[in-house]
């Protein structure tokens, strides 16, 4: 009989350990994951059952990320720690290493990324080779101007940065009656689908491809961003309302922009975290969790 693995999240904003706890669930729904809004009842849990990781906020009141993670030490070795925080700073990683936290992520957090570096502490994926991806303040900060600035140039209703796993990113626009992530996970496989016959024909998988859906109300429009991400353009039908032409020549800018600085966050992502004792980490794609 296969055993379940058991996580605990310790977050003392609620609305967040119930985003994290459901994108797990999501992609394993055998995990047993458990959450708490404070170290003294994290250590309570800890007690009564084993986990194999924990994820904890930094920033909680009465009792900290570090200090529950120097008590787990001692009350389950074994248990992988990853520490969540936005107040980052050399005393905090430096504690961070000496408890041996497996990894130690900065807000704004992307759900791609926390829930592969989950998988990999669980499962021990690709630790000899840690990398991390983290998106900065100022990174969310122009992502999110130069999606506004598309959706102003062409008057859409709507634009939204996806990865190829339909995890929203960072949007900007009216989303609440579209149903993001399935609309996110069909384009995924047409762009998909456009790339692979692209390479068949020359060879290049690198281009930026279109895929384009007149409608009788709204104009729909998705582009590749490299090979893991899409960038999704809502346009409502009107007679002032932009046109292919000049909703291909914007994006497309857009989309250029963006791969140049999803390479650039990718390449940070190959140092390590920590060197020695917490060089373990995990290759991520980047998807924005908390604005």
């Amino acid at each position: 009989m296969t055993i379940s693995k058991r996580v605990l999240i310790v977050d003392d904003e609620v609305s967040i350990l119930r985003v994290l706890s459901n994108s797990l669930k999501k992609v394993d729904p055998t995990l047993q994951v458990t959450t708490v809004t404070n170290g003294f009842a994290a250590l309570d849990r800890l007690l009564a059952h084993p986990y194999d990781v924990v994820v904890t906020d930094f920033n909680m009141a009465e009792m900290d990320g570090l200090e529950l993670a120097e008590a787990i030490r001692y009350a389950q070795p074994d248990a992988r720690l990853i520490m969540i925080t936005a107040f980052g700073n050399e005393v905090v990683e430096a504690e961070a290493r000496r408890i041996k936290v497996f990894r130690y992520l900065t807000k704004p957090l992307e759900i791609g990324a926390f829930r592969q570096v989950v998988q990999e502490a669980l499962y021990g994926q690709n630790l000899e080779q840690p990398t991390v991806a983290t998106w900065s303040e100022e990174n969310f900060r122009q992502l999110n101007e130069q999606l506004g600035r598309l959706r102003t140039d062409v008057k859409a209703s709507c634009v939204l940065l996806t990865d190829t796993s339909a995890n929203v990113i960072a949007k900007t626009g009216y989303t609440d009656e579209i149903p993001v992530e399935s609309v996110a996970s069909l384009l995924s496989g047409s762009i998909v689908t456009i790339i692979e016959a692209g390479r068949a024909i020359d060879g290049n998988a690198e281009c930026v491809h279109l895929a384009y859906r007149e409608g009788k109300n709204d104009d729909l429009y998705a582009l590749n961003v490299g090979q893991q991400y899409l960038l999704i353009l809502v346009v409502n039908r009107g007679p002032y309302s932009s046109r292919l032409g000049s909703v291909w020549y914007h994006a497309r800018q857009i989309a250029l922009n963006l791969k140049t600085k999803l390479d650039e966050i990718e390449s940070v992502a190959k140092n390590p975290v920590f060197p020695g004792q917490i060089e373990q980490a995990f290759d991520t794609e980047l998807n924005k969790l908390l604005a």
